[in-house]
């Protein structure tokens, strides 16, 4: 990789540039600071970039990474923001599942309940025929006749 020298201001701003080696001048005695060149350094854009001190790597100001860890950093934050959604939708399928079994449950102890409330009922209404002198027992029909024909049954009881 090529080299570029870099000066900077006390502010870290970077006050000049050139490709190395391009004279003596740039000299790191003389406060130059050499840098491996950047493809998205832009002389035009210098006012964003200055030079990490602990590596002395070309970096944004805003963000004090270069271009490909701030690439790294992005590509992280999407593949944790698509866990998250995974997990988000594990989450909703388990709450749906959650919900559709206490339906269930819900719906059988509903119909308990119906057939328990029915049964009561009937006893009840067995209870007050007695009471009003009816007898609940069913009787069985005194006649019964059958009469078949060619175009069916006919059964009748008396």
């Amino acid at each position: 990789m090529s080299k570029t020298a870099i000066k900077l201001d006390e502010n870290r701003d970077i006050t000049s540039y050139a490709p190395y080696p391009y004279s003596m001048v740039q000299d790191t005695n003389k406060g130059w600071i050499l840098v491996d060149d950047d493809p998205a350094f832009s002389i035009d854009q210098k006012y964003l970039w200055t030079v990490r001190e602990s590596d002395n790597k070309l970096v944004y100001k805003s963000t004090g990474k270069t271009p490909d860890e701030e690439t790294k950093k992005s590509l992280t934050n999407l593949t944790k923001e698509q866990l998250n959604d995974s997990l988000t939708k594990a989450q909703l399928q388990m709450a749906l599942t959650t919900l559709t079994k206490e339906y269930i449950e819900d719906r059988a102890n509903s119909n308990l309940v119906t057939t328990e409330l029915t049964r009561q009922i009937a006893d009840l209404t067995i209870k007050l025929d007695k009471v009003m002198g009816i007898d609940p027992t069913p009787q069985s029909p005194t006649e019964v006749k059958s009469v078949a024909t060619v175009d069916g049954a006919v059964i009748s009881a008396q």
